[in-house]
């Protein structure tokens, strides 16, 4: 009998056997026992599947008996009789999606073997041959292989009344995004990389271990590990891998949120003077050339780019802790944070997400179009987090900084190479506050500045973000017992100290109540953006 005439009837021999032993590693050795047969038999036969099945059943008895007598059975003992029996028994096993689902739980050198071993009807020589691995190797393999099976089927019943539900992970970052927003972009609507992150968070997994938590074959997620892994989301040591960033639910971020907007109630008066006084120092003559719409959105970046600082100035006395920007694949210099949601998270009615607000993001070019460098500097804000990357296409913030210097110059977008279907977003960037509309023709909305001028404003930022901090800390000292976010043991000492304090919505808490008593107008002063032209080139 040829190999091609027995071949296709491996899987029903295989699950014929399982049915019969309960037990994965005599199934297949039964499974080689029959295969073998049939490839050595000379007979005409007519019905090969019913003889496959005598021969498999007489083998199960012998098999039975040798057990008595022999301690093991090695993988390679195959005996040469073979003698039939009927088989309708075995038709449609029960088994046989169970057993393709373990196999494809294997990591991939497992899986290999086991496939083109035991599927595939291939020797063992052939197949060390193939790999350019000792003969030794290929059955340490089929062994562990098999083993990791029976214990996949030993917890089948766990597994199958386990119900796997997706959850959300939404990635931010501190310090420079990469070239093309990272982190966020490394993950954004790729629901499998979020859930593998939040997988291998609590502890560190093996890829098997991570599929087997999603429900996912480990085929189908190991170059997705490996993708997350050069990318420094995640962290390998040895043969497992870990989530490499702090991520924080909403239970834990909740937890806070009264005592930090109590904190702003108690001192409101004193933090708007401050602010005030701020603002009134931060005045310039080159304010004169801003419409007061700019000048609105100007102050409202300044402002929260102070409290952003100062409250890292603040939480950094309180908990002394260093922290680096590491120099990232994607140009970067970033650390990330996470916040997982469950499926169907009410965001609508999440009090929280009322009070976040996106932390300061810089975007630039240089050598664009003749000028020496291009600069966007900006935060997510209330009441709309993002609103002006999701219009009619999707843009990111390396595309709107080349949009808005072309604008801004009245350079013809044939000239500059623009990618023309991001036009298409320019009435939706005008509703959002970032452009303008004069007689049909767009035009930057947002304040631009000079280097120079961005530094002399950021000079006084600086200034007076000492003096903040000093106000803040000691009101963060009497609640920051409840902003304190646990994380596992692998991560403590990568994560820096002073990042598990969330004290992230007191910025936001004051503006709300800044709008409620009409001390801030909020909606001429979004988004909160500045625009840095260097055209000293």
């Amino acid at each position: 009998m040829q190999l091609t005439e027995v071949q296709k009837y491996t899987e029903y021999l295989f699950n014929a056997a399982l049915k019969k032993c309960q037990n994965i590693s005599d199934a297949e050795d039964l499974t080689q026992e029959v295969l073998l047969a049939a490839l050595q038999s000379m007979a005409e036969i007519s019905n090969i599947k019913a003889w496959l099945s005598v021969v498999l059943n007489h083998k199960y008895y012998d098999m039975l008996r040798r057990k008595y007598k022999l301690p093991t059975i090695s993988i390679d003992f195959i005996p040469d009789e073979s003698e039939c029996f009927c088989a309708e028994e075995v038709e449609n096993c029960p088994d046989s999606a169970s057993v393709r689902r373990e196999v494809s739980y294997l990591a991939d050198k497992y899986r290999t073997v086991i496939v083109r071993h035991y599927f595939n009807g291939e020797k063992v020589q052939d197949i060390a041959d193939s790999l350019g691995v000792p003969k030794g190797t290929v059955l340490s393999r089929l062994s562990s292989g098999r083993e990791q099976m029976r214990k996949g089927f030993e917890e089948m019943e766990l597994y199958e009344k386990y119900s796997y539900q997706p959850e959300r992970l939404e990635i931010s970052c501190h310090g420079k995004q990469g070239f093309h927003d990272e982190p966020w972009s490394l993950v954004a609507n790729d629901m499998m990389k979020q859930n593998i992150l939040i997988a291998a968070y609590q502890k560190p997994l093996t890829a098997v271990e991570i599929s087997r938590v999603m429900g996912i074959p480990t085929a189908y997620i190991e170059n997705a590990i490996e993708d997350l892994t050069s990318s420094e989301l995640m962290k390998q040591v040895n043969n497992k891998y870990f989530t490499d960033f702090m991520i924080a639910k909403p239970e834990q971020l909740l937890k806070g949120l009264d005592a930090e907007i109590a904190l702003v109630e108690a001192h409101y008066a004193e933090i708007l003077n401050f602010i005030n006084n701020y603002l009134k120092t931060l005045q310039s003559s080159f304010f004169l050339r801003f419409t007061e719409t700019q000048k609105r959105k100007l102050e409202y970046y300044f402002i929260l780019h102070l409290f952003s600082s100062a409250l890292y100035t603040a939480t950094q006395r309180i908990v002394p802790s260093k922290e680096e920007y590491p120099q990232r694949p994607d140009g970067g210099r970033w650390i990330a944070m996470g916040t997982q949601y469950p499926q169907n998270f009410d965001f609508q009615n999440y009090r929280f997400g009322k009070y976040c607000y996106g932390g300061e993001r810089r975007s630039y070019d240089e050598n664009y179009l003749g000028a020496k460098s291009i600069h966007l500097y900006l935060y997510d804000s209330q009441p709309d987090l993002n609103k002006y990357q999701r219009g009619p296409i999707e843009m990111h913030d390396d595309v709107l900084v080349r949009l808005l210097y072309i604008i801004s110059r009245g350079i013809p977008f044939e000239h500059a190479g623009f990618e023309t279907m991001f036009l298409e977003d320019i009435p939706h960037l005008a509703e959002c506050g970032v452009l303008g509309i004069n007689n049909g023709k767009p035009f930057v909305d947002l304040p631009i500045l000079t280097p120079d001028e961005y530094r002399l404003l950021d000079k006084t930022r600086i200034e007076y973000m000492h003096k903040m901090a000093n106000m803040l800390e000691p009101w963060l000292r009497e609640i920051f017992p409840l902003l304190r976010i646990d994380i596992p043991k692998h991560l403590v000492g990568r994560v820096a100290e002073f990042r598990r304090y969330s004290c992230y919505a007191i910025p936001m808490a004051f503006i709300k109540k800044a709008v409620e008593q009409k001390d801030f107008e909020i909606q001429k002063a979004t988004p909160p953006m500045v625009f840095v032209i260097d055209d000293q080139n």
